[in-house]
């Protein structure tokens, strides 16, 4: 029965530290708006993102502003 019960204390601990290692690592997410003067290039807003951020890009309209997309970078602070 002991064994039985270590057992289940283990398991109980990987999951619970498996669901604070998650939960941590989705805290914080920031997002900037890169490369506001030029129009968006996909492929160059991804690149520029991944490199300097080591995050997502994407092209998107500023509804604020009329005219071209602008490049926003999704990134882990």
């Amino acid at each position: 029965m002991a064994k039985l019960s270590c057992s289940y204390f283990l398991v109980l601990m990987l999951v619970l530290s498996v669901f604070l290692m998650v939960a941590r690592a989705e805290d914080k997410r920031c997002h900037l708006t890169i490369k506001k003067e030029t129009p968006c290039d996909l492929v160059d807003c991804r690149l520029s993102c991944f490199s300097y951020y080591n995050g997502v890009g994407k092209c998107f309209d500023d509804p604020k502003v009329g005219g071209p997309q602008n490049c926003g970078c999704l990134f882990n602070c």
